[in-house]
């Protein structure tokens, strides 16, 4: 495709749909918070709102121009002095968004395949999102093993931190602990089916966002079709290997989207950059936004690899 038929294009986009677009990425790093808290707060009660959003925000804005995702590290330590917990715990609990994450989609793009009827159409799509969504069905339920079992699994870990140099190993069992407080929601029903249900509207706002751009330049393929569509793509891009997933998002997009019929490639390259664009504008402004808050409400607690427990004398 030539550079100027893409650019052509983006010039026809229609604003209003834009803006709704714009919305749909908004709602999304209120809704992301909104889950994280009710996942943190399974063992930090301490946790607020404002916290967990303005780091949600600040994460997802260096996602947006960093490769492999670096915004999890930085989240998982902005948030550890602010909900008191050590780093290994905060960790898990971005383990269990990205478990339901994953499942949200699944169940999105199975939702979508089931009404569109459009699932055939996509060929070997699926086999990516079925190896993706085993892989975090088998990380969760290994969590789930080992928070429900706490004493048999730090056993196990104890053991094979004997084999490691004394201070390392005591390390190891710590950051064991810490890290068995993290998946606590998975010992709560209640909390969990919350988390869960948020992780679907989490999502349906990406998804939403990206049917908004798709609309502000073609009217082509049914809602249905472009939910499952943007949702295979959506997954495709968990890994990101280059900042900010620049080449990759467009590719994928163009992959998917004309796997499901749209044309002409020009077109949904346009839409691939636009998306892509606005994306990171918002993500960008919600960093921002997110910074702001924790520098108006600064903390000078350490970050630690776990949370203190009162009482409690470690070797």
């Amino acid at each position: 495709m030539h550079p100027a038929e893409v650019a052509s294009a983006i010039r026809g986009a229609s604003l209003g749909w834009i803006l709704l677009a714009e919305l749909f990425y908004v709602a999304f790093i209120l809704t992301r918070g909104w889950r994280w808290l009710v996942i943190l707060r399974a063992s930090a009660p301490r946790t607020s709102l404002a916290d967990a959003t303005a780091v949600t925000g600040i994460g997802f804005a260096l996602n947006s121009v960093s490769p492999f995702k670096l915004g999890e590290l930085l989240r998982i330590g902005a948030i550890a002095p602010r909900a008191g917990i050590g780093v290994g715990e905060a960790g898990a609990t971005v383990v269990v968004e990205r478990v339901l994450d994953v499942l949200a989609l699944l169940v999105i793009a199975v939702g979508a395949a089931a009404v569109s009827g459009a699932g055939a159409n996509s060929f070997g799509l699926w086999s990516g999102v079925v190896a993706i969504a085993a892989v975090s069905i088998v990380i969760g339920v290994v969590a789930y093993l080992m928070v429900s079992y706490p004493e048999p699994t730090l056993i196990v870990i104890d053991r094979l931190a004997k084999y490691l140099p004394h201070r390392l190993g005591a390390f190891v069992d710590r950051f064991a602990e810490s890290v068995l407080k993290g998946f606590a929601l998975l010992r709560s029903p209640g909390r969990l089916t919350i988390a869960g249900l948020l992780s679907v509207v989490v999502w349906l706002c990406i998804v939403g966002g990206l049917i908004a751009y798709f609309r502000a330049l073609s009217p082509q393929l049914a809602v249905p079709t472009l939910v499952l569509a943007c949702t295979i793509f959506i997954i495709s891009q968990a890994i990101s290997i280059t900042p900010g997933s620049v080449g990759t998002y467009e590719g994928f997009f163009v992959l998917v989207l004309s796997t499901f019929g749209a044309r002409p490639a020009a077109l949904i390259a346009a839409v691939a950059v636009l998306s892509h664009v606005g994306n990171i504008v918002v993500l960008l402004l919600g960093g921002a936004a997110g910074a702001l808050w924790l520098r108006v409400s600064r903390l000078s607690l350490p970050v630690g690899a776990e949370r203190p427990v009162a009482g409690e004398h470690r070797a």
